[in-house]
């Protein structure tokens, strides 16, 4: 793309950052530019300021958490400190990857007039705006439901929403559809898309899995562990002629990318570097190169049942979330459960781990009835890492989380203190050993609360999300735990969004749809049932997508309608 306006929209010059003025700042000496109608992709390891950069952009930073700041940022060429309280807010909008942070009413068109009645817009124009913008994010059939009540793909769209409203020619993206089903995570990337060529203002994206973002970036900028921006260029340079430097950083490199990267041993020519998944289809026929196939193990015999549920249902009031469910979990196995947003796989994982009763049913953990163990000796055997990870901190100090369970089965203070070492070395959370568990990174926290379930070897874990916030270093460390403790016999769950996640790693996948199980069995088997993938807004994993092409590469998926800017397969 060809930015017509010379002068930034944005302008950083030496911007340092930092929450305590006695350590040394999160943001050094960024400088950097943003021109009108320009997309860019932020990309970083976790825990490296990419998210407090987005909220100093809008200047919430440094004032909102008696944080610091040095440096200057510009919007149109005057510093964003002479701008108004709430003005520059006006101009850059932002959207979460945690929708609900952003809520103030309970209706969806209460929430979008509240933003209208904050910027005075004229009451008697309010329903024509409202129904536009509802209608733009195919909305519109939402409008009187309350919130609460929606999937979290239409939560996110009321969020968009609500921003939009304001016009904005800058829109922060961080990590919006982290919290998405697949299906509606592709979604929200195709209503940005069409929505930037409709109103054509800018965007700054943070994401950690970046391949459905590439066909659409002008520019990706990549910040460090030490929080300054170490590479930046054009999607292409980037990815494919930095990759190892940006894999030293533990940053996630496409898997596109990746894929022609293995093939050609590094070293990629200029006019073969596909960047969408139909033109590394038509690079894989033309090269007569193959994509690798899955290297899923499975656990084969001497395997002991350790969890089972038996018809089991659960409701909440009158609604009824889950209906006559059954599960197996054995000894050393990796399973998966999948579907939409809402579909009931939190509070089957809550009801897995004893924190929830269901309504019928019976469930017995090692051959013993969940009522006969006592809260303190199923924690012995039985770890569970929340999808929200701020909902099992209960302590001031990372170093106190990590001890909190040990400290409970008197271990002695030496032990304690060798194992929480360990625990932060092995969690890269050393330097935040004396650090509030709630000042933590999205991802920071996610390690955080996967290591306080580690102090021992359990029978079984529960993940909601492990790999959720994660960058490519730490996702990698947590699957080679994950897979070890598995070899020492744990068995473990996941409730996941991450289809690449379950083809590659999962034995068994159980899809939940409506609170009923739709389907149970083997990965593979699963990715042939079309009908159950698109019923639960799943999609297919890379692998399974890019296979599918080869048979017919020039097929658009969805009739995704994006302009393939990078297209440079002839």
């Amino acid at each position: 793309m060809s930015i017509k306006h010379h002068k930034p929209l944005i302008s950083v010059e030496n911007f340092s950052f930092g929450y305590d003025n006695d350590k040394e700042p999160l943001l050094k000496n960024l400088t950097l530019m943003i021109h009108q109608q320009e997309n860019i992709l932020l990309i970083g390891p976790s825990g490296s300021g990419k998210s407090s950069l987005s909220l100093c952009l809008n200047g919430l930073y440094p004032e909102a958490v008696e944080g610091y700041a040095k440096g200057e940022i510009f919007y149109n060429g005057t510093p964003l400190s002479h701008f108004k309280k709430g003005e520059i807010n006006k101009e850059i909008g932002v959207v979460f990857q945690d929708p609900e942070s952003q809520f103030c009413m309970v209706t969806v068109e209460n929430e979008l007039a509240f933003t209208l009645e904050n910027i005075h817009a004229p009451r008697e124009e309010m329903t024509g705006k409202i129904d536009a913008i509802l209608n733009a994010v195919g909305l519109i059939e939402e409008k009187h439901r309350p919130i609460h009540e929606l999937s979290g793909g239409n939560k996110q769209k009321v969020a968009l929403a609500s921003v939009l409203l304001l016009n904005p020619r800058l829109l922060i993206l961080d990590e919006p559809t982290a919290n998405l089903d697949p299906a509606s995570r592709f979604e929200f990337i195709e209503l940005i898309h069409s929505l930037k060529r409709e109103r054509g203002f800018a965007l700054f994206i943070i994401d950690h899995q970046v391949d459905d973002w590439l066909p659409m970036v002008d520019r990706v900028m990549a910040i460090n562990r030490d929080g300054s921006i170490f590479l930046e260029g054009s999607p292409e340079d980037v990815f494919y002629n930095e990759a190892e430097k940006l894999k030293e950083q533990g940053i996630h490199i496409p898997r596109i990318v990746e894929t022609v990267l293995e093939a050609h041993g590094g070293k990629v020519p200029e006019a073969n570097r596909p960047l969408t998944e139909e033109n590394l289809g038509l690079w894989i026929n033309s090269n007569g190169h193959t994509l690798k196939s899955n290297d899923r193990k499975v656990q084969t015999g001497g395997k002991s049942e350790v969890l089972s549920i038996r018809n089991v249902s659960f409701s909440r009031g009158k609604k009824s979330i889950l209906k006559e469910m059954n599960l197996s979990l054995y000894s050393g196995e990796l399973i998966a459960i999948v579907g939409k947003n809402g579909a009931g796989k939190s509070t089957l994982l809550q009801v897995m781990s004893g924190i929830l009763t269901p309504k019928t049913g019976s469930l017995l953990l090692l051959n013993k009835k969940y009522e006969a163990w006592s809260e303190h000796e199923m924690r012995k055997v039985m770890g569970y890492v929340f999808q929200n990870p701020e909902h099992q901190f209960i302590t001031d100090t990372v170093y106190d989380e990590m001890a909190f369970g040990m400290k409970l089965n008197r271990v002695n203070q030496d032990k304690i203190e060798q194992n929480v070492n360990q625990l932060l070395k092995r969690f890269h959370l050393t330097s935040h050993k004396w650090s509030n568990p709630f000042a933590l990174s999205g991802g920071q926290k996610r390690r955080l609360s996967v290591a306080t379930m580690l102090e021992d070897t359990p029978s079984v874990l529960l993940f909601d999300e492990p790999t959720f916030g994660q960058d490519a270093q730490t996702t990698e460390e947590l699957m080679n735990m994950i897979q070890a403790l598995q070899k020492q016999g744990t068995a473990i769950v996941f409730v996941t969004h991450d289809m690449d996640l379950v083809d590659k790693y999962c034995e068994k996948v159980y899809v939940v749809n409506g609170g009923e199980m739709s389907f149970n069995g083997q990965p593979d088997e699963l990715w042939e049932r079309p009908e159950i993938l698109d019923e639960a807004k799943l999609r297919l994993p890379f692998r399974v997508r890019v296979n599918q092409l080869l048979g017919n590469p020039n097929r658009n998926e969805k009739k995704r309608g994006v302009v393939r800017a990078h297209a440079n397969i002839h």
